[in-house]
């Protein structure tokens, strides 16, 4: 069994830098290390790291979709360890979901971490929430820098959409339960997200909106009126944080009746 490790990135050198570091320094090391260049400055890497890593340049702002999905292809790993720039792996990563893999998982998801005041401390844990309806109304904490999955799993469900950003972390995982395959999450298994600079939530209110609206759109046929009335309150929340003001009236009283329903009815056991 190998495991290929895909990083896009871009233009934040430094940060790239310090991920493909943490990458280095794995007990269990990746058969490959492919960067996946999705901005405009070209990627200077120091001599020692020339050998250890490949870099492949694609269209500038195609998004992280595209760059993880070019990755996939040109892989030749079993399975597929992504790592978003700006994100760091503990030492032990790959060993732990080495053990995973060595158990029958097709598909590992582990915890995301963040620093907060020089502390590291939990932001998202997906254990047991990673079914079908949770990921219909939420992200458990499926992002990129924490999923790893069997190449021929990954191209089955089709990889990540890019038409969903930021919702294309989740969609892969929902793909994959749709598919009958278990997700297995390893709760004691940290990612670090964002670093220490705290900055592990850069997505505009603009780009959530769209991000929801597609998946919305996309498996609407899934959700339940409660699922797809919780999805809208969200919409019409991000829409309104991103400028369009004139929409508070109609954000505010979706979201009111959609806190009519309680957590237990939007995420049923699926």
């Amino acid at each position: 069994m190998t495991i290929s490790c895909v990083i896009p990135t871009c233009d934040r050198p430094q940060h790239l830098l310090e991920a493909v570091a943490s990458v280095l320094k794995q007990t269990v090391k990746p058969l490959e290390i492919i960067v996946v260049n999705n901005g405009k400055e070209k990627i200077m890497l120091p001599a020692g790291l020339a050998d250890a890593v490949s870099v492949h340049d694609i269209i500038p702002y195609a998004g992280a979709a595209q760059a993880r999905n070019f990755g996939a292809a040109v892989a030749k790993g079993d399975y597929l360890a992504f790592l978003d720039d700006d994100d760091l792996w503990p030492s032990n990563y790959l060993e732990n979901v080495s053990v995973a893999i060595g158990e029958g998982a097709r598909c590992v998801v582990s915890r995301q971490d963040i620093m907060e005041n020089g502390k590291q401390v939990v932001w998202k844990n997906p254990y047991g929430r990673t079914t079908i309806d949770y990921i219909l109304v939420r992200n458990p904490g499926t992002g990129g820098p924490n999923t790893v999955i069997a190449r021929d799993l990954f191209f089955s469900v089709k990889g990540y959409d890019p038409k969903l950003p930021p919702s294309e972390d989740k969609a892969m995982i929902l793909e994959v339960l749709r598919a009958g395959v278990p997700v297995t999450t390893l709760s004691d298994n940290a990612v670090i997200v964002g670093k220490d600079r705290g900055e592990f939530y850069l997505t505009s209110y603009a780009r959530l909106a769209e991000g929801v609206f597609q998946f919305t759109r996309k498996y609407g046929k899934l959700m339940s009126f409660e699922q797809y009335l919780y999805n809208w309150s969200k919409i019409l929340y991000f829409r309104y944080r991103a400028g369009q003001k004139w929409l508070w009236p109609l954000a505010k009283g979706l979201h009111l009746l959609s806190r009519v329903f309680s957590p237990f009815t939007l995420i049923r056991n699926s």
